[in-house]
This record gives C-alpha cells, structure tokens and sequence, in this order.
C-alpha cells in the first residue's frame, strides 16, 4: 500500500487546526487528558469506548444538578508503537483532552465506563496552569512527527472512521478548512510567519477586528465580495 505524503500532511494538519480551534475557543477552562489502554486491545472496542464514555457524560450533563454545565473535548486513538510498526509493543489507546468548568460529569462518566469495559491501563493528567496548551494529543498530526509506516498502518486498520473527533466549535471544520486555505493560497509569506499553534487565535482577531466575516447563507445568494462555504458566506480582508 501507498500513501500520498502532501495529501497525508494536509490531513493532519487538519486535525491539528482542529483542536487549536478547540483549544483556543476554551483556553479558559480547564484541562484535563484521560488516556486509556483496553484489555482486549483491538480497535473496534476503543472506537466503541469512545462513543460510550461521550454518550455518558452527556447524558450526566443532563441532570438538574449539571444543567448549563459544558464540556468540550478532543479525541484520538492512537495505534501504540511510534514507528508503525506492528511489533509485540503494538498497543492500540485513546487519549480524551476535556475542557470543562466541573470536572465531575467526567469522573462519573469514566466509573460508569471502568464497570463496562477492562483497561490494562489508564492514566489522568490535570493540566498545572488554567491556559496551558496540552498538546499532547495531537503530536502524531504534527509534520515533524511524520512517519510513512505509521500512515500506512492507520489507513490500514482504521476501518474507514476517524481516528480522531472533537466535540462542535463556534466555527464549523469546513469553514476553519476554507479559510485556512484561503490565507495559505493568498497570503502565503504572512500566513507562514503565524506560530501553528497562534494561528486560530489570529483568526479569531480577525472576526473581532471585522476582517473576516462569517453569517449564515440566505436564499443560496452570497452578499457581495462573500464565498459560500456550505452553509455559510465568508467575507475575508487580508491585510497584507
């Protein structure tokens, strides 16, 4: 099996705007990654976890007690050794970053989870600083971290479903992906000069300051100097 390595990278890098969007929409909450090895170390039970420990504190959130209570997150499974290769250290997790006020709803959520499924091991890491970037999730989705084998083993056994998701952000995935684009496409020297991990957080400025405008699409006709995006017309000024 082959891989394209530019159409890789632009997948990763997707991801990796992905949870910035996330991460910077709640910087001011706090943080915490939950990173969980199963017993039976097969994919399809963490693609399965994964679904119920979500299921489950959306379901707490529910409860008078938690009623207007948020919390955000940011998976993905991971295929265990660094390299890709499927060696006796071949040990599929999932790490969980949940950004949240109350850390409770999570707390019961996981002895719900722990009483359902065998972990052969779990770990939780509460971030020190309120605004400190845990990054650690995403590490495999950085360019530096490239590595052809692994790419091929996660097409390979990733039975077609995403590896990672995310809880909803203020600006859809496909609009964050369009102007990503649009500034890499047309303002390439400027864009290239933002820190990866500031550039959502630019654009955020950006929406404040009225350079980029996002509003829903009425009637299938964009205002002038607007580009439909699905459902949305984006208005952006670059300022070069």
């Amino acid at each position: 099996m082959t891989i394209n390595k530019d159409q890789v990278l632009r997948k990763n890098l997707t991801a990796v705007a992905i949870y910035n969007a996330l991460f910077f929409e709640h910087k001011n909450k706090q943080k915490a990654l939950i990173s969980i090895t199963i017993g039976d170390e097969k994919l399809t039970s963490l693609f399965q976890l994964r679904r119920d420990f979500i299921s489950e504190i959306r379901k707490i959130l529910k409860r008078k007690a938690y009623q207007g209570q948020k919390i955000a997150y940011f998976t993905n499974i991971e295929l265990g050794a660094s390299n890709g290769e499927l060696t006796k250290e071949f040990n599929p997790h999932i790490h969980f970053q949940f950004f949240y006020d109350n850390y409770e709803p999570i707390k019961l959520a996981l002895q719900t989870i722990e009483e359902k499924y065998t972990f052969s091991n779990k770990d939780i890491q509460h971030a020190k600083k309120k605004k400190a970037y845990m990054g650690y999730i995403i590490k495999e989705y950085l360019p530096k971290n490239y590595h052809a084998t692994l790419e091929i083993q996660k097409k390979k056994l990733g039975m077609k479903k995403p590896l990672y998701t995310s809880s909803r952000k203020a600006i859809p995935n496909y609009v964050i992906r369009y102007i990503y684009h649009h500034y890499k496409t047309v303002a390439f020297k400027k864009w290239q000069t933002i820190d990866t991990q500031k550039r959502y957080q630019f654009i955020l400025n950006q929406i404040k300051i009225g350079r980029i405008k996002i509003e829903p699409l009425l009637n299938d006709i964009p205002k002038k100097g607007y580009k439909v995006v699905k459902k949305y017309q984006v208005y952006i000024k670059i300022q070069h």
